[in-house]
């Protein structure tokens, strides 16, 4: 010790020691233990608790943030994986506010159009494909996001009745395509075994009256050899004057991203 004989020294020591810290207090369970062991013991869950805490918040961030990262992943590679259905149409005043942008889905009721959906969204569940076809007779409504919506028409040109079925819904379209402001472009699915149907011509005639572009999607182009798939868009190209002319095929799966390209620019036009 520096100094040995410092009375000021022994007499810190002496104060420095609590007794009530050291006295024994009975717990809970009751047993007796010293202040300083409570206080230890405290300090101890206190900690857990915050360890606790720490990990659980990690790990749900982790899980939120994980999950996050998937479904953004998802739509960067299909923006339109989340497209839902909203409601279905007869009448022209049963039609939503004229508001965002909608692109019509068109075509003859065998040309697969339902089946293009349901791959288009990478749901194959989206759209009903029936073994009737010409059944649906009403315009459906899907959301691809809040603003965007994809408007599924009755398919035409095949009803059970071997008459087209464009007449039960002409005068709700006519006047849809009349005023719908929200109206950016239309897509027309035909079979590339059997295009540019008098039909089909009709819908081009109509897009064409009222200056709203329209894309030719060739579908069924896995059942055709590329020699005839090459010349079948050179044939559409020569005829109509689709902005965009695109060959696909549901069953292979082909053809959907060009696809999803062309739908994305009419919402950024």
């Amino acid at each position: 010790m520096l100094f040995p004989s410092a009375p000021w020294h022994d007499a810190h020591v002496e104060t420095s020691f609590d007794p009530a810290f050291a006295s024994p207090v009975e717990s809970k369970s009751g047993n007796f233990i010293s202040a300083a062991n409570m206080a230890v013991e405290a300090m101890l869950k206190l900690i857990i608790k915050q360890v606790f805490n720490i990990s659980f918040t990690l790990w749900l961030r982790t899980h939120i943030i994980c999950r996050a990262c998937s479904e953004i992943n998802d739509l960067v590679k299909n923006p339109f994986k989340n497209t839902a259905f909203l409601f279905g149409v007869t009448k022209a005043k049963n039609l939503p506010n004229d508001s965002g942008i909608e692109v019509l889905l068109s075509g003859r009721s065998n040309a697969g159009k339902s089946s293009a959906l349901n791959s288009l969204t990478d749901n194959k569940k989206l759209a009903r494909i029936s073994k009737t076809p010409g059944r649906t007779t009403e315009i459906n409504f899907f959301e691809v996001e809040e603003g965007y919506k994809l408007l599924d028409l009755p398919g035409y040109g095949f009803a059970k009745s071997g008459q087209s079925r464009i007449k039960d819904w002409g005068s709700l379209l006519g006047e849809y395509f009349a005023n719908r402001k929200a109206l950016k472009g239309v897509l027309i699915f035909m079979d590339i075994r059997h295009p540019l149907k008098p039909i089909d011509l009709e819908m081009i005639k109509l897009c064409e009256s009222f200056n709203i572009d329209y894309v030719a999607v060739l579908t069924k182009s896995d059942k055709v050899s590329k020699n005839i798939e090459a010349k079948t868009i050179h044939q559409v190209s020569n005829i109509t004057n689709a902005i965009e002319i695109l060959a696909i095929s549901s069953l292979k799966k082909k053809g959907f991203e060009k696809l999803r390209k062309v739908l994305i620019g009419f919402k950024d036009e």
